[in-house]
């Protein structure tokens, strides 16, 4: 009975360990979130992902218009 309580802990250890290991918003663990690359760039866009600034209107890499 002590080795399945011992096993339970383990398992729920890794569980957690690797839940919270998707959760960061640093390091290389995650390709979910969007960083700040600093050469004025804002967000990416939504249909193709390239670099767009804050004054573009449409995206300069597949031309989709903004708003």
């Amino acid at each position: 009975m002590l080795e399945a309580g011992l096993v339970l802990v383990f398992v729920t250890l890794a569980i957690v360990t690797i839940g919270s290991r998707s959760l960061t918003t640093t390091g290389m663990a995650t390709d979910r979130s969007v960083s700040f690359v600093g050469d004025g760039s804002d967000l990416p866009c939504p249909w193709c992902r390239a670099q767009t600034s804050d004054s573009d209107d449409h995206c300069p890499s597949c031309g989709h218009r903004f708003g």
